[in-house]
């Protein structure tokens, strides 16, 4: 709190960055019946003289109203234009004189939710480029509490907070507390910064541990009765008793741990004390006495459902046809909310109580202006069957926070940019529903009639710590196109079109910016499939035209009826993206039933390695893809010798008994084993015999084959032994030679 007898809004205090071009209201409190006056003066940061008959600096404006019998009074402020001028505001009330110094005119933007936005600039590593001095001079970062509790407070109260304690905007000079700003923030008001070269503020209200429920006010859920019934429903809806109630349990807990954590440390000193002990036994036996269950929320997931989002389907398919409903294993249908709710949810987790941000946090910057806003979900937002419910309380909410509410010119209607829901946080028995979130978040955003975007992060799957700088750089390129520069995609390029010429399809993207490319040292471009009438999808090819569209067919498919990009839960193929670096985000192009295509990229050998999760639940990393199971081999890629694609396999061997084995490695969890290959009964292979010796290749599944003694590329075929689909939890290769050691080569192995 002030400490004088003059309260402001929160937001403004010394180095605080005001919004560029739009006039505003500051609200106070101050005696009753008293006057205040408020004097707005300016003056120019190079040091240079000004004369005093200017009306650009100096004491710009000057003010004077009366307070209310409650002492509320408020000042209205003209726009302003971008400057790296120095503001300041003198605020006067009887003897009291509150002034600030060192005030910015530029953009400011929110950023609120989880995830990436929440890792501080100590936790993260910064790219290797260097930071210009004059751009960092620009920047200014509003930093509350992360969790809403300031050093006065022990917890979030149900009362709305009006005044921050704590908070204040801070510098690049500010070191010690700069470390604990958002690393996506700082990468994002740095890429501004250096664009428009003019203060960006940035209010960092990233926080762990929640969910959008935090974030939405009790106002939007009187207002939104849909959204208030689907939160009752879930019984997460809390009266003020009722969360006084889990606060009362919340200090509990807190004592037991202290308690626990006291008598830890004096069995490591042998010094015990029975009287904390007995404490200890006293808060549990009360406990056991209450019928507490911690299973409120998270009934969410057990109880609630692993749902389908309620968005409308994409209609207007160009494409046609009639599609079979299949039930495949790799799309298991979503199961639907149990009518049953749980037993007891009298205990509901704080990243699930509605509205505790929205009071700590959101609450005391109410009347700020801004240019816009950043919202990530929570990874496990997913769960919520009305997703789009919970969306639209959280627009309400922030439209009656933020400034301007009304907008008479579109070039000042603040932007909202939502974050896509990152591949790690899948879930292994509905391993589709992250890209089924992402996709219709998507699509409430095309519905939105404000300025938006949709940042993805599909193609960084390994944990680097310079992801979330490259999240601040991607927001930034979205902003700068939404609200500077109009060719810069204003969002990840998203398909919006396909048309059918002969056996290909020919796809359009909006939000190509300077145009489409593929990744970094990348030659080919992957992650298509295409399916015909029977909506099995296979691995295609594909061809950027003239950096424009993309041409997606597959030889053995003379009739295309639908297309999917990077629609699979782990997509390491992802290498397309806009010369802006913003990826394409993954789509498939219908939603009927369907099966779709397999992760089948070892297939190609061209590739030694890939990103993936070697155990369920385990961390993006590098793993082999091909493995010696018997003898010893030196497995390589060759880019000069093959049939097609960037490289085959090249083989260096020594036998064991004659015999020599490799094999894909099929049993990482990010495979998802068994692979179902559907409508195929044969494998192919293109194999290479440089030593001319016969030789013979045993597959696993498919029986054996002899490798003749020619210097030429030889096709093999081996059919399926199996009854049914081919299905594959491995793949081996057994390649028995009389001599001691050999060479091979294999290409292009495929499915027919």
């Amino acid at each position: 709190m002030q400490v004088n007898t003059i309260r402001l809004p929160g937001w403004l205090n010394n180095k605080t960055v005001f919004q560029q071009n739009i006039p505003f209201v500051i609200e106070g409190k101050a005696a009753p019946s008293a006057t205040v006056t408020l004097e707005i003066s300016k003056d120019p940061t190079d040091g240079r003289r000004v004369s005093k008959l200017d009306t650009e600096y100096g004491v710009i404006l000057s003010l004077e109203t009366t307070t209310s019998s409650k002492g509320d009074f408020s000042f209205s402020v003209p726009a302003y234009k971008a400057s790296t001028d120095a503001y300041t505001f003198t605020f006067k009330c009887f003897g009291t004189t509150v002034k600030f110094n060192d005030i910015r005119c530029g953009d400011v933007w929110v950023f609120l939710g989880n995830e990436f936005l929440c890792v501080p600039m100590k936790n993260a590593n910064a790219p290797a480029a260097p930071l210009k001095r004059q751009t960092m001079n620009h920047l200014r970062f509003f930093t509350p509490s992360r969790n809403g509790i300031e050093s006065n407070e022990t917890e979030i109260s149900y009362e709305a907070k009006k005044y921050y304690s704590d908070a204040h905007w801070i510098k690049i000079t500010d070191t010690s507390e700069l470390a604990d700003v958002s690393s996506a923030v700082f990468s994002f008001a740095y890429s501004i910064a250096d664009q428009v070269h003019y203060p960006v503020g940035v209010v960092d209200l990233s926080a762990p541990d929640t969910s959008i429920i935090n974030w939405i006010s009790d106002k939007a859920l009187e207002n939104q009765e849909a959204v208030r019934d689907y939160l009752n429903d879930l019984e997460l809806l809390l009266d003020e008793e009722r969360y006084n109630k889990l606060l009362r349990t919340d200090r509990k807990e807190r004592e037991k741990n202290k308690l626990k954590d006291e008598i830890a440390r004096g069995k490591k000193i042998f010094d015990f004390d029975l009287s904390i002990d007995k404490k200890l036994r006293a808060l549990e036996d009360e406990e056991d006495g209450e019928e507490k269950k911690e299973e409120g929320a998270s009934a969410i997931a057990d109880e609630a459902s692993v749902p389908e989002l309620d968005f409308p389907s994409k209609s207007g398919s160009t494409l046609g046809g009639s599609a079979k409903n299949l039930d495949f294993s790799m799309f298991p249908e979503m199961r639907t909310k149990a009518e049953k709710k749980a037993e007891d949810s009298s205990f509901v987790k704080p990243k699930h109580r509605p509205s505790t941000m929205y009071r700590c946090k959101l609450n005391p910057l109410i009347g700020m202006p801004i240019r816009g806003m950043v919202f990530s979900p929570e990874k496990d937002e997913d769960l919520f069957g009305r997703y789009d419910l919970l969306l639209m309380g959280l627009l309400e909410t922030l439209a009656s926070v933020f400034e301007p509410h009304e907008v008479f010119d579109d070039a000042l209607m603040p932007s909202l940019l939502f974050v896509a829901m990152h591949p790690s946080n899948v879930d292994y028995d509905y391993p589709y529903k992250v890209l089924e979130f992402n996709e219709n978040l998507a699509a409430f955003v095309r519905r939105l009639n404000m300025p938006t975007g949709i940042i993805s992060l599909h193609d960084l799957l390994l944990p680097d710590k310079t992801v979330t700088f490259t999240l601040g750089s991607r927001l930034a390129v979205a902003a700068l196109g939404i609200h500077v520069t109009p060719k810069m995609p204003k969002s990840c390029p998203e398909c919006i079109g396909v048309e059918r010429a002969g056996n290909k399809l020919i796809l359009s993207f909006d939000n190509l910016g300077d145009g489409l490319r593929l990744a970094e040292g990348q030659s080919e471009l992957r992650g298509f499939a295409v399916c015909d009438q029977d909506r099995v999808f296979y691995p295609a090819n594909a061809r950027i035209l003239h950096g424009v569209r993309v041409m997606v067919w597959r030889d053995d498919i003379a009739d295309p009826t639908s297309v999917t990009y990077a629609f699979t839960p782990f997509p390491h193929d992802a290498n397309f993206r806009n010369l802006n670096d913003l990826p394409v985000l993954p789509f498939r192009f219908d939603k009927d039933p369907a099966f779709f295509a397999p992760d089948l990229f070892w297939t190609r050998c061209d590739r030694l390695d890939f990103v993936g999760m070697e155990e369920k639940g385990g961390a993006f990393t590098e793993l082999k893809v091909y493995r010696t199971f018997k003898g010893n081999g030196v497995i390589a890629a060759d880019s000069l010798h093959k049939t097609e694609g960037e490289a085959s396999l090249h083989i260096r061997y020594e036998t064991e008994n004659r015999l020599y084995g490799f094999e894909p490695v099929l049993s990482y969890a990010s495979l998802m084993a068994p692979i179902n290959i559907i409508g195929k009964k044969s494998i192919v292979l293109d194999v290479f015999n440089p030593d001319t010796r016969v030789k013979t290749l045993k597959i696993e599944g498919f029986g054996q084959t002899e490798i003749r003694q020619t210097l030429n590329w030889q096709r093999t075929v081996l059919k399926y032994q199996g009854e049914g689909d081919i299905s594959l939890s491995s793949l081996k290769f057994t390649l028995e030679d009389p001599a001691l050691s050999g060479e091979i080569y294999i290409d292009n192995i495929r499915f027919e």
